[in-house]
């Protein structure tokens, strides 16, 4: 902007001086002056165009910082709402695990439950007893008087626990073998025949004595290899003479 000023000035003192001959001193002095009052005008223009400029880098550089902590502030907000979620999310994955596994225990308790009570409902009782030989005893084989009880209980009422299924029979097996005591059977046309408990035989008392069974104080019409026990039944197997 200055140098431009002086190229004009310069080319106006040229034609002034070329055409110095109808001008007087005093327009010089004149021309000097408004010269100089140019020069400093173009001076102060200048300053204030550096003053702007300055003011201008300072503005860029201040929205520039604040542009940058803007976005500082940002990263900032969205690493602790990322950071939030993350929480609520770990929080929420862990009360969800805790459900499953308070529920999966439950669950394993409800079964367990289930599994006793099955267990308490397949329970039936046996008595094996043979009280009538000692109304008999004059019938009894020789030697067989130490394998007959003075209360005639040879096995008292025993509880047994069973699976579905199971047979009378399978419930006397059990019996006699948790007491020791010794069981004979065979296998007939009708089924498993019991022979002998406690060795107290078929014909030791007498030509129609034996084993005979009831459940519930009936005498079923088969086989104890064949009859399927109940939960809450009563079996008693006894001597009869």
């Amino acid at each position: 902007m200055k140098k431009h000023l002086l190229i004009i000035l310069s080319v106006i003192l040229l034609v002034s001086l070329a055409t110095g001959c109808s001008v007087n001193t005093v327009n010089n002095e004149t021309n000097i002056t408004v010269i100089n009052s140019v020069l400093k005008e173009s001076e102060a223009i200048s300053e204030e165009t550096e003053k702007a400029k300055e003011v201008s880098k300072t503005e860029k550089k201040t929205e520039k910082e604040k542009t940058k902590a803007t976005s500082t502030s940002t990263t900032k907000k969205e690493e602790k709402t990322s950071g939030t979620k993350k929480a609520a999310k770990a929080k929420t994955t862990k009360k969800t695990t805790a459900q499953k596994v308070k529920k999966a225990e439950a669950k394993k308790a409800e079964a367990k439950k289930a599994s006793q009570k099955a267990q308490e409902q397949n329970i039936c009782y046996i008595t094996v007893e043979c009280s009538a030989i000692n109304s008999k005893k004059d019938k009894l084989k020789e030697g067989h008087e130490s394998f007959v009880p003075e209360n005639g209980l040879i096995i008292p009422r025993m509880k047994c626990e069973f699976k579905d299924g199971e047979t009378v029979y399978d419930i006397l097996e059990r019996a006699c073998k948790t007491n020791n005591v010794k069981l004979s059977s065979r296998n007939t046309v009708y089924g498993i025949y019991v022979s002998g408990i406690n060795n107290l035989d078929e014909f030791d008392c007498g030509s129609a004595s034996g084993w005979v069974y009831t459940v519930n104080s009936k005498s079923p019409p088969k086989s104890c290899g064949k009859y399927t026990v109940s939960s809450g039944d009563e079996i008693i197997f006894k001597y009869v003479c």
